[in-house]
């Protein structure tokens, strides 16, 4: 268990897509974060992982309508994504890992990531992922040889994200993901504001 603290750190603006085949999935996106004086931050996320999933309309055994389906060898291709004129939300905090009052560098947040995301939508749908960042790149990679250090990482992981927001794409599922991957600082953000 982690205990985290409230980072003064504020949420600005997410944007992303992903693509699923069967029960492989892979993302990307970025996000950006606002300091304590004001500065919007950016950072790039790509990621991959297994994903559980279920039709929709299915589930609550609703008409549907006719979407167009891609299937390869008897698995399903879907996607969606979004772009950061879609409304998002979300909040940074810090945990005991993390040593100091709060991020005074944005670089502090890169590295690994291992991040879990639950996601439902026909068309227009929404998502809410838990992303926990700044872990060791190398103890990432150890961990998808050996998956018993993946708890390790997490334990090391100064930092969570968590974001929700609005996606777009062919879509008619209701599911889940846990994804490894990896976090990149980008700079300013410039867009915020605009």
């Amino acid at each position: 268990m982690k205990i985290l603290r409230r980072s003064g750190w504020t949420f600005d603006t997410s944007a992303g897509g992903g693509i699923g085949y069967g029960s492989f999935t892979v993302e990307g996106g970025v996000f950006a974060l606002r300091d304590l004086e004001g500065a919007s931050h950016q950072y790039s996320f790509s990621a991959f992982g297994t994903s559980i999933s279920r039709s929709l309309t299915g589930f609550f055994h609703i008409p549907k309508f006719a979407l167009p389906k891609f299937i390869i060898k008897r698995k399903e291709l879907g996607g969606s994504g979004s772009t950061a004129d879609l409304n998002s939300y979300g909040k940074l905090f810090l945990t005991e890992s993390f040593k100091g009052a709060d991020l005074t560098k944005p670089q502090s947040l890169e590295g690994g990531v291992v991040y879990f995301e639950g996601a439902a939508g026909y068309l227009v749908g929404g998502n809410a992922s838990l992303m926990i960042l700044g872990i060791s790149r190398e103890l990432i990679l150890l961990g998808i040889g050996k998956p018993d250090l993946i708890g390790t990482a997490i334990r090391s992981a100064p930092a969570v994200l968590t974001m929700t927001g609005v996606n777009e794409g062919l879509q008619n599922s209701l599911g889940g993901a846990f994804m490894l991957g990896q976090i990149t600082y980008k700079g300013l953000y410039a867009d915020v504001g605009e």
